[in-house]
């Protein structure tokens, strides 16, 4: 007969992990994390005390055991980071050798040009595409990639890190951290080989997260300079075609912060007029703006901190305006002075990484996890011209974590606690929800398109459905943890995470 405890211990047990399965609840890893070692503990010290005279030999057993079993662990096993965006751990062995790749040596005077643009590309100059939207062209290519696929133009080794690629006039380019050094890389899109890089004596490396840098570059065409903002707030402008630094600022001091974002810098610098502007750090202001041609702070605006979100350029009840996600909550600001125009409180002590996605010329989208709700929001202005924001409506669905909304009409589909979803806008209600993509990312392609990249390192092709899951193809491009967005310049398709990237060409029609 089972004694009566362990059986009711084993049973409560059981039964919250099912909830926590069941649910896709946002904290289940740290649960099982935490549920695991003291169910064990529990049932330890019950084996341990429940028995008369035996308990102090038993005792001394059980704590010589928890002591071999913990300095075993410790001795022999390396915490890894992240195993996922669940923040289920990565374990490997001590005695396994970590790939360092070597440090660079780029010549900014000597800079090699790129090859010639080969055909069906184009220019993503920036983060989720030209307007940082994710929202991108159809670029006129074969979608059944069983009887069309895409074919493998180079495959290379690259730092650690989650930036994206920027690609402009047939170079490509990231960031990645080598060693010591975070790294800005520029890449020939046609051969895969390094044009120039440009590297920084600084290193931002937190345990759940990973090594490097985050945040993909922004290019300013007509200049022909690039913006990179480094995990630790490194703002650095640098000529497109040699990497030279032309100036650099510190984004955390020149927003009044104390320290970065726990996670580092993610958002990707906007460029609006003669501005770049940047989100701030953990407190202080929200948005810094530079000028430039000379790096100059122009003006800085709020006083709520920045988030993992990056600022996006729109047109809302007819202002155009910057909307930024910071700390705790959502606002708008102008353009040319930074002055807030509306304020939506948003607060939540954790991340908040998905972007403000427009619905119509009045409404946003915006979306979170960690149990912070996602909200549809209006924008409108009264008879004085004063704008204000409003919630339509508010629901649980759709948790983004890492990744952005997609929408297509009155239905926004997302990547749900890793699981891919439909809600509908008019009413908040979540429709289906299936397809195991895992914390990844995900961009539209034009009218009925989302490229997501899952976080195995696969890409799906899933066609916008209200009814079902629509996958149409799928491609195995990487095999490791991928929090990296993809980049389609034109159909050219380039997939990174932090061991390598790869770069395919997409059949045209």
């Amino acid at each position: 007969m089972i004694p009566k405890f362990p059986l009711i211990l084993t049973l409560l047990v059981g039964a919250v992990f099912a909830w926590l399965w069941s649910t896709d609840h946002t904290f289940r890893a740290a649960s099982v994390m935490l549920l695991l070692p003291l169910y064990l503990l529990l049932l330890g010290l019950w084996w341990a005390l429940h028995k008369s005279g035996v308990r102090l030999k038993r005792l001394g057993l059980f704590i010589l055991g928890v002591i071999v079993i913990g300095g075993g662990a410790r001795l022999l096993l390396r915490y890894e980071g992240s195993a996922d965006g669940s923040a289920m751990p990565s374990l490997g062995w001590r005695w396994q050798k970590q790939e360092v790749l070597p440090s660079l040596k780029g010549n900014a005077e000597a800079a090699p040009g790129p090859s010639a643009t080969p055909p069906g590309a184009a220019d993503m100059p920036r983060f989720l595409g030209a307007k940082g939207d994710g929202v991108l062209p159809d670029p006129g290519w074969q979608t059944d990639w069983k009887a069309h696929p895409p074919r493998e133009v180079w495959r290379i080794k690259v730092g650690d890190g989650w930036a994206g690629f920027a690609v402009v006039g047939g170079r490509a380019i990231t960031q990645e951290q080598r060693g010591t050094e975070e790294y800005v890389t520029c890449y020939d899109l046609a051969t895969g080989k390094l044009l120039w890089s440009h590297a920084d004596e600084t290193r931002f490396d937190e345990p759940m997260g990973g090594i490097g840098p985050r945040s993909t570059p922004t290019v300013d065409v007509q200049e022909n300079v690039l913006f990179s903002l480094g995990a630790k707030g490194l703002l650095n402008c640098l000529e497109l075609s040699t990497g030279k630094v032309r100036w650099s600022k510190d984004v955390l001091k020149d927003g009044a912060s104390t320290k970065s974002p726990e996670w580092g810098k993610s958002a990707a610098p906007l460029l609006v007029g003669e501005y770049v502007v940047c989100s701030g750090g953990d407190k202080g202001e929200s948005l810094i703006a530079y000028r430039r041609k000379d790096g100059q702070v122009a003006w800085t605006a709020g006083e709520d901190g920045g988030s993992y979100s990056s600022p996006v350029l729109l047109t809302l009840a007819g202002r155009e305006q910057i909307v930024n996600l910071n700390a705790n909550s959502v606002t708008g600001h102008d353009p040319a002075s930074g002055a807030v125009l509306w304020s939506f409180e948003w607060p939540g002590m954790f991340p908040k990484v998905g972007q403000p996605v427009q619905v119509t010329p009045e409404r946003i989208f915006i979306t979170s996890s960690y149990g912070l709700k996602s909200h549809l929001l209006e924008i409108k202005a009264d008879a004085g011209g004063k704008l204000s924001a409003t919630s339509v409506w508010e629901s649980k669905a759709p948790r983004t974590k890492f990744s952005s909304a997609s929408v297509f009409g009155t239905h926004a589909y997302a990547l749900d606690e890793g699981t891919f979803c439909c809600v509908d806008l008019t009413t908040g209600e979540r429709g289906w929800r299936e397809g195991r993509y895992g914390f990844g990312q995900q961009i539209r392609v034009g009218e009925q398109w989302m490229l997501v990249q899952a976080e195995k390192g696969f890409v799906a092709l899933v066609k916008a459905s209200p009814e079902k899951l629509e996958e149409v193809s799928r491609l195995e491009a990487l095999s490791s943890k991928t929090w990296n967005p993809p980049t389609l310049a034109g159909r050219w398709l380039l997939l990174r995470n932090d061991h390598e990237a790869v770069c395919y060409e997409v059949p045209a029609k």
